[in-house]
């Protein structure tokens, strides 16, 4: 597998779509537009990244290529 790219809270987003955070509860985040800021996690949320949320069965982006 893969590794994923992962975003801290406060950089920009690269793209919309869902993301999850890394905790063994994965919150979601969406958003709409580019350029957003990721936000802060929940209230007692373990995580210390965000990663784009991939939909059930899709393949592990290939390394080296930008996610869309």
């Amino acid at each position: 597998m893969a590794s994923s790219v992962t975003f801290l809270p406060g950089h920009y987003t690269p793209a919309a779509g869902e993301y999850v955070c890394d905790c063994v509860e994965g919150h979601s985040w969406r958003i709409d537009l580019v350029g957003h800021l990721f936000p802060p996690f929940p209230p007692n949320c373990s995580a210390r990244t965000w990663q784009a949320a991939r939909a059930a069965g899709a393949p592990d982006p290939l390394p080296g290529r930008p996610q869309v």
